[in-house]
């Protein structure tokens, strides 16, 4: 079975690619940082996985602009950004979560 993707489908993925591409920067920027960073300080691993998120979406939606506001037939200005949180729950949110403990020195609960 061949799968045909369309250059509108193919434009999404690529948001979402550039998306993930955020996330995992973010990740590896937080991992490089001295334990006990400044981050540490008022936040719980879910205060600080919430405002992870955030952070990630603010940043993707600003370098994507276009995308969100496009109210041309691809579709961006319809895009419901809660994909984004789902990709990043599924797919690092205890890797986000765990990593706040092991470098903060807090407990999960």
């Amino acid at each position: 079975m061949k799968i045909i993707i369309t250059e509108n489908q193919n434009y999404v993925l690529r948001r979402l690619q550039e998306f993930v591409e955020v996330v995992e920067k973010r990740i590896d920027d937080y991992e490089m940082s001295e334990d006990n960073a400044w981050w540490c300080r008022n936040n719980g691993p879910y205060s600080f996985y919430d405002g992870f998120l955030d952070n990630c979406i603010e940043e993707f939606t600003i370098q994507n602009w276009d995308f969100f506001h496009d109210d041309s037939d691809r579709g961006g200005a319809n895009m419901d950004i809660s994909i984004l949180n789902k990709i990043v729950e599924e797919n690092y949110g205890n890797y986000i979560k765990n990593m706040f403990v092991r470098k903060c020195g807090q407990s999960r609960w």
